[in-house]
């Protein structure tokens, strides 16, 4: 098993992706799941133009094909995208987005993880490409079909989109038919075709792996059934060079070295929280209920407290900057994932 390095890394990766799977199974049990022609996502996705590449985050909205369109009006310059952390959603625009950057022979590359509805608009590219923005275990791309509002196969909004012939046209006819019929017919809309960088991610000689949907719970993705062909040879990718985003330095910024376990206290142990108030040990206690990436930071006092669970690996970064910030000093991280790992402050 083999995954690629990643500069000032301080994450253990494979526990760690083992929790990020469940938590992403969650989140598509809720969110991926909808129909061909509905979106239940209320926010847009965030665009951001910087240089010659437009940066897109989070959800797919129906009117997220205009905010796209018009930045290409003011902003000629744009050569690549670059999709970031983002579930899917509304699948029209999905196939209108990826049309419109093959259109304009537009690059697309993949920051974090970029699914379902996203996935598309990946494939629009006329070259494709991963990022070395997160570590390589955190960046994928994954495939699966439309589903209704109780996450269950919608095949007949599969067959009205024409979704398996438009996936082999824009691999550039490279996917393979009988893999692609599987991945758009998955029972559950939880279930992905995962698809990993082949030169970074290396699991027993596999980087692409099938979740239906129906595992047991706690099931993660190495685990899934594996996929012997990989993205470079199936034309999901078209080169294994990789793109750096140009706000690469401030995701890199957000995914920190970890201190190792203190010993301080078990992490399940409330009480031993220091200074904190009935209150904190309450907001504690949703903490250890998420799903990492965790992590609690605290005021050198113990009085103001934050606490984050992300989807990608900065939820350390986000509770340092929001106890940080509350406080109006440096807080310190007390829990990272499963592990204390708080040292009292030198007086």
């Amino acid at each position: 098993m083999r995954l690629g390095g990643y500069a000032s890394q301080g994450i253990g990766p494979l526990s760690l992706i083992r929790s990020l799977w469940e938590r992403v199974r969650r989140a598509l049990l809720v969110a991926i799941p909808i129909s061909g022609f509905a979106a239940p996502f209320g926010h847009a996705m965030t665009i951001v133009v910087a240089g010659d590449q437009l940066i897109l985050t989070g959800p797919v909205i129906s009117g997220d094909y205009d905010a796209v369109e018009s930045n290409f009006s003011f902003n000629p310059q744009i050569r690549t995208i670059i999709l970031r952390n983002s579930p899917g959603g509304d699948a029209p625009t999905g196939y209108r987005l990826g049309e419109l950057f093959r259109q304009k022979s537009l690059q697309t590359a993949v920051s974090g993880y970029c699914y379902s509805s996203c996935s598309r608009l990946f494939l629009g590219g006329k070259e494709r490409y991963f990022t070395d923005d997160y570590p390589p275990e955190f960046t994928q791309i994954g495939f699966h079909g439309h589903y209704d509002n109780n996450g269950n196969l919608n095949a007949a909004s599969v067959n009205a989109l024409h979704l398996k012939d438009w996936t082999i046209r824009y691999s550039d006819g490279k996917a393979d038919e009988a893999l692609v019929e599987r991945w758009i017919n998955m029972p559950r809309g939880k279930g992905l075709a995962h698809f990993y960088d082949p030169a970074l991610v290396d699991i027993d000689g596999y980087s692409a792996f099938m979740c239906q949907g129906t595992e047991p719970d706690h099931t993660w993705i190495f685990d899934c059934e594996h996929i012997a062909k990989n993205a470079l040879y199936l034309g999901i990718a078209t080169s294994l060079t990789l793109v750096s985003s140009a706000d690469q330095r401030k995701i890199r910024e957000t995914v920190l070295e970890i201190p190792p376990p203190s010993g301080f206290a078990e992490i399940s142990d409330v009480s031993k929280v220091p200074g904190i108030s009935e209150a904190g040990r309450e907001q504690y206690r949703r903490f250890l209920a998420s799903e990492a990436p965790r992590a609690f930071a605290l005021s050198p006092s113990g009085s103001i407290w934050a606490w984050f669970a992300s989807l990608v690996p900065d939820a350390a970064w986000r509770a340092l900057v929001g106890c940080s910030e509350r406080a109006k000093e440096q807080c310190q991280l007390y829990a990272v994932d499963d592990a204390v790992v708080w040292t009292p402050p030198v007086k």
